[in-house]
């Protein structure tokens, strides 16, 4: 993790000393420095998944992360309108799933066309679609996108620290919120 990474979760965290902010901080740490997703993919995850729980410093810090590793415009973009398509696609079908009743409801009828061809390539957006699946709790969808990662030799590892990545964002953004 860049020195830039590490001075900004001290400051969002600034004055909070607690056990809570400390797991978190070293959480986030070990993930976007020591953990099993390359530093790209996992600023990607942390951008996706912040922008979902509209965690503001987070989302900033993501990007200005990326930006500097020189990713293009358009990907970060995105990333974080990924958020946007798997909110909708995982309120679809979490009330398909939940209903039970597919015969009833055989095709979505949304467009979802940037699932297509992702600027991000493929395995990316998937890797960004089971993030913000988890995060938004779509049992159908965590399932679909695991299994693709699977199909796609994704390790496990990574797959795990995605999940890791949805945990210690939705952590970070729920202590923000107190004070």
């Amino acid at each position: 993790m860049s020195e830039s990474s590490d001075a900004f979760i001290e400051s969002v965290l600034e004055g909070r000393a607690s056990t809570v902010a400390r797991d978190l901080k070293l959480n986030l740490k070990k993930l976007l420095g020591d953990g099993h997703l390359p530093k790209e993919e996992a600023y990607l995850a942390l951008l996706a998944t912040a922008t979902s729980v509209q965690c503001a410093p987070l989302v900033l810090h993501s990007r200005q992360e990326l930006t500097s590793l020189g990713l293009s415009s358009e990907m970060i973009e995105e990333a974080a309108e990924s958020a946007a398509i798997m909110a909708m696609l995982n309120i679809y079908y979490r009330f398909k799933h939940m209903v039970g009743k597919d015969e009833d409801y055989k095709t979505a009828g949304l467009r979802m066309t940037a699932l297509g061809r992702p600027v991000l390539g493929k395995e990316r957006f998937e890797m960004l679609a089971f993030a913000v699946s988890v995060l938004n709790g779509c049992e159908s969808c965590i399932r679909a996108h695991e299994n693709v990662l699977r199909e796609a030799n994704i390790s496990i590892d990574k797959i795990h620290d995605l999940a890791r990545m949805v945990a210690v964002v939705k952590g970070f953004q729920t202590l923000l919120t107190i004070r």
